[in-house]
């Protein structure tokens, strides 16, 4: 999804200032592809635009692959320079090889999925497993290859790799995922607590109807000028969503509802609809599950990512099946992988060295999760476990006076604290796991209560030592709502002494979707509710002099889409009301935060720098 910024630079541009009599001019050829690759064919007849780069010699060689709806040249992977494509015409694109990876030994097979980039088919089609497993047997059948080939890509292309290895294909030995979920819509696209993440659904869909390929709009029945009329509606909207990136709330693409049958980008996909509606078992989120996959994985991650704690779950997940992975979380955002002073070690080629070459000796003793701790400078450890095995999950009870209590040592005051919830004025989104809008661990203070009637701000006294936390984040919050359906929203934040409140980590849960994503049960008017939150993973380092700081809202847009209050089907109307949310303290019903707390870090590895194999 990083290719997701290209509209600015392929289509809105010209869609915005050459004016609508140019644009329907010159639209049939604004996304068309640069350069030709082979044709692949399915075995439904699509073909499908598909490069080989081969490494000097005979051969036969272990074949990197990667599916992507993204033009040449390729995303940077583990650090390594991307390709150098500025001197190369643009029909020649196809042909360049990335030096990296040839000059490794390896072949390096791309391939543009369906309606993209000169591939036949429909963009969003739920065909990617099988064109994966098409293209591993055609990959073993050439006499290039020698049978060995490993997954690989940043992003979607991670995605779409952890897809095809949950089929777990004979001839995938290992995989290399960069900033990509085994679970996009059911993990990720609508949260882990069952609300839409707005922010990346609707800039990213958006994105890849409107810059589709003519072979998508002709599936869908487009004619030349009823492409061209609807490229221009789409990119009018997408336009507006792109320039409010730093302020949606003044934006009537931001803003419009009802997100079900969405102008102009519903008619032209059957996705749109069904990712809205894709629930656990649904044919659409089951097309996006990766999670059965038993390939050796190295998953690559960053702490402010948007997809980072999906990925730290499917790294969890293998391991309780035996299967061998690492983990690798660095410092950042979702783009900070294309910088290579970013990354401690560049382990992509040394992992594939070991699975698809058989060099035991190519990852040496490395541990297997390595990580750092988010908020200091370069304090990086290495852990056999992932959370740290001395890490202890601690509770930070909320008090109705608004402070906050560590494992109860300080007397917690019971009552309720309330507030009122407007959907047509919602919390605005300052930082956090993001992927286009603000994004980042930025400070708060200007949506936490002191600025705002609708958020609950709790703070614990000034520490007296460092905390440290490492390992997985969660809320309980005891509630009470006068609607059938709300959102509860936790921040924990790091204040310190001049009153920055640093955003640490933070989550939602829709109340309907309190018992688990595959069913909805509302809540009744004045009844007491029991909701976690999950916050994901984190790890932090409060320091001495500072205060720990939790805040409780009902929303956080356009990170998240807005719950109306109402019980409706989501997405699917209009109608609003003011939800009066309450939150209860002290006692056994009391609302609390666990975090999970590590003393002693003489367990860990502490690293000043790292080696990845024997040469260096």
């Amino acid at each position: 999804m990083k290719n997701a910024i290209k509209i600015t630079a392929v289509g809105l541009t010209a869609l915005v200032t050459i004016g609508v009599t140019g644009a329907f001019i010159m639209l049939p050829t604004v996304f068309e592809a640069k350069y030709e690759g082979e044709s692949f064919v399915t075995k439904d007849g699509k073909k499908l635009a598909t490069f080989v780069r081969l490494p000097e010699g005979e051969g036969p060689f272990p074949t990197l692959m990667v599916r992507s709806p993204y033009e040449l040249p390729h995303t940077p992977l583990s650090g390594m320079p991307a390709e150098e494509f500025s001197n190369v015409p643009d029909s020649e694109l196809g042909k360049v090889g990335w030096e990296p990876l040839t000059e490794a030994g390896y072949a390096l097979v791309i391939q543009h999925t369906r309606g993209r980039v000169g591939s036949e088919g429909m963009t969003l089609d739920a065909k990617d497993r099988d064109d994966a497993l098409e293209l591993i047997e055609w990959i073993k059948e050439q006499a290039w290859s020698n049978g060995k080939i490993g997954t690989t890509g940043d992003s979607i292309e991670a995605i779409l790799a952890v897809l095809t290895n949950s089929e777990n294909p004979d001839g995938v030995v290992a995989s290399f995922v960069q900033m990509g979920p085994p679970n996009m819509v059911n993990d990720v696209m609508h949260g882990p607590g069952g609300a839409l993440k707005l922010e990346l659904f609707l800039p990213w869909t958006a994105e890849q109807i409107l810059t589709s390929d003519a072979h998508h709009f002709r599936e869908m029945g487009y004619g030349p000028i009823k492409r061209r009329t609807s490229i221009i509606d789409m990119g009018l909207r997408a336009a507006d969503l792109i320039s409010h990136l730093e302020n949606p709330e003044d934006s009537k693409a931001w803003n419009h509802l009802p997100l079900m049958d969405y102008p102009g980008f519903s008619e032209a996909s059957e996705s749109w609809n069904a990712l809205l509606e894709a629930r656990p078992g649904s044919e659409v989120s089951e097309h996006f599950n990766g999670t059965a996959s038993n390939v050796p994985t190295y998953n690559v991650a960053a702490w402010f990512d948007v997809f980072a704690s999906s990925q730290i779950n499917a790294y969890l997940g293998a391991e309780e099946r035996g299967v061998d992975q690492r983990l690798l979380i660095l410092n950042g955002t979702h783009f900070t992988p294309e910088n290579p002073g970013a990354w401690p070690i560049q382990p992509l080629i040394p992992w594939f060295d070991y699975h698809l070459k058989g060099e035991t000796s190519a990852l040496l003793e490395l541990p297997r999760v390595i990580f750092p701790v988010a908020n200091m400078q370069d304090e990086w450890y290495g852990s056999p476990t992932w959370p740290p095995a001395a890490s202890t999950d601690t509770a930070f009870a909320l008090s109705a006076s608004g402070s906050l209590a560590v494992n109860s040592v300080t007397p917690v005051d019971g009552g309720v604290r309330s507030y009122q919830y407007d959907p047509e004025n919602p919390v605005p989104t300052v930082g956090g796991r993001n992927l286009l809008i603000t994004h980042g661990p930025l400070d708060q203070s200007a949506v936490r209560e002191d600025s705002r009637a609708d958020v609950l701000s709790y703070h614990g006294d000034v520490l007296r030592d460092d905390v440290i936390v490492m390992g997985a984040v969660n809320g309980f919050l005891a509630i009470k709502s006068d609607v059938p359906d709300t959102d509860f929203t936790v921040k924990i934040l790091d204040v310190s002494p001049d009153g920055t409140a640093t955003l640490v980590t933070e989550g939602i849960q829709r109340a309907r979707f309190r018992e688990g994503l595959g069913r909805e049960v509302f809540l009744k008017p004045g009844e007491l509710y029991q909701l976690k939150v999950d916050l994901g993973h984190i790890a932090w380092r409060f320091q001495k002099g500072h205060r720990i700081a939790v805040d409780i809202s009902s929303s956080n847009f356009p990170q998240w889409a807005r719950n109306l209050n109402t019980g409706a089907p989501l997405y699917a109307t209009t109608e609003m009301q003011v939800a009066n949310n309450e939150i209860y303290h002290g006692g056994a019903n009391g609302s609390y935060v666990e975090l999970p707390v590590i003393a002693d870090l003489s367990g860990l590895e502490r690293f000043d720098e790292f080696v990845t194999s024997v040469e260096e």
